[in-house]
């Protein structure tokens, strides 16, 4: 009786341990491993989008507040004798007019082309004679000038055009618009400059006639006084 008693309890003993055994031991869950392994990736694709983002609207910042060097394009542009072929103002009138020792550079070699013969004498038809000749030299030699200027800036517009057309960001884009406007303005700016050197050139061509005319009209008279001092 007293064995089936230890028995009995010895059973009961085991049981019971069994029990509690199970009630400590942790069970893996795939299914709650599996969506918390999702939400980790998501997480992360989250992150690299918000980082792919903020780098963009730093580029678009920069963009904005970084200044452009306009000008440091096509920098043979940039050159004096492109941006003004024209001769300094205060030389204009003793180029045009043809006034002693003004043939200028450019219009030199127009003058070695069409010089025949340089008149000798100080007589007004004489002075007028040479006078014309390096007044037309110079006229040519300005109006040169100014057409390589424009022929220069309108190859230089093409090349911009084709840069603009692969153009990859609104930076870029602004840039060459930019430029494009002021080579357009400086070639209207040039496009009247050659207005107003050709009325210059119609005003002294006027000019010239009358100086003709007025060295005809000094020798009518000379030739005058000097039959009246005869008849005296």
């Amino acid at each position: 009786m007293k064995r089936t008693l230890l028995t009995t309890a010895a059973v009961a003993a085991c049981l019971t341990l069994s029990h509690g055994a199970r009630a400590q031991l942790q069970v893996f869950d795939a299914h709650s491993f599996a969506n918390t392994l999702q939400e980790v990736i998501t997480a992360g694709q989250q992150l690299a989008q918000l980082q792919q983002q903020l780098q963009q609207l730093q580029q678009t910042y920069q963009m904005f507040t970084n200044p452009s060097n306009i000008t440091g394009m096509l920098p043979a542009l940039n050159q004096p004798s492109l941006q003004n072929p024209m001769p300094a103002a205060s030389s204009i009138p003793g180029q045009l007019a043809g006034s002693a020792n003004t043939l200028s550079s450019q219009g030199r070699a127009f003058f070695n082309l069409n010089h025949v013969f340089t008149a000798t004498g100080t007589d007004p038809q004489a002075t007028l004679l040479n006078r014309s000749a390096i007044s037309m030299a110079n006229i040519q030699g300005i109006a040169a000038a100014n057409l390589a200027s424009i022929e220069q800036r309108l190859a230089s517009l093409n090349a911009m055009q084709d840069e603009l057309q692969g153009a990859t960001d609104i930076k870029q884009v602004t840039a060459i618009n930019g430029r494009i406007a002021i080579e357009s303005n400086a070639i209207q700016g040039q496009q009247a400059q050659a207005q107003n050197l050709q009325a210059m050139v119609t005003a002294q061509a006027q000019a010239d006639q009358q100086a003709a005319l007025q060295a005809i009209r000094q020798g009518h008279e000379q030739a005058a006084a000097m039959f009246t001092g005869t008849l005296n």
